[in-house]
């Protein structure tokens, strides 16, 4: 039976465990991913374990036409520039949100210190959410955020 996109949002807002390599081999879980990444409401550049209710700490993606994985992935730095794209999840069908997300990130994954920017960065951290029990609508950004965030420095800096 080919595992489907969990879309209940009491699955979804499970915290996922840490896992190992061996445990991934003998779920096959970047198959498993893959194959419901075709089924999804529309195409998709990547699958937590989460998403098809298997609540492990492991993330299947394509970013600039290269596949790779998440296992056990932690942010330690988020700086440069906020990135604001409307961005969809494969959890939520026909369903976009404008997030707020960093240009660049340092993370450790599979216990190696890596880099990202740019698309491939939005990318983690959105699939590292995933893994964290939170969803893109919990990222959503407004113009009344940002106005009152405005608004609150103005009267610091007068």
């Amino acid at each position: 039976m080919m595992d489907q996109i969990v879309t209940d949002e009491a699955i979804l807002r499970t915290i996922s465990k840490e896992t190992t390599l061996s445990e991934i081999r003998s779920l096959k879980l970047v198959n498993r991913l893959k194959k419901a990444n075709k089924t999804a409401w529309t195409k998709g550049a990547g699958l937590a374990a989460i998403q098809i209710g298997i609540p492990l700490r492991f993330a299947w993606f394509i970013a600039n036409g290269k596949e790779e994985t998440l296992l056990n992935p932690e942010i330690i730095l988020a700086k440069g520039e906020r990135i604001y794209k409307n961005e969809g999840c494969l959890s939520i069908p026909d369903s976009y949100v404008d997030t707020v997300r960093f240009n660049y990130i340092e993370y450790i994954s599979g216990g190696k210190k890596m880099s990202a920017m740019n698309f491939k960065a939005i990318l983690i951290q959105h699939e590292i959410d995933h893994m964290d029990g939170i969803l893109n609508v919990d990222r959503e950004y407004t113009n009344k955020a940002l106005d009152k965030q405005e608004e609150i420095k103005k009267q610091i800096n007068s």
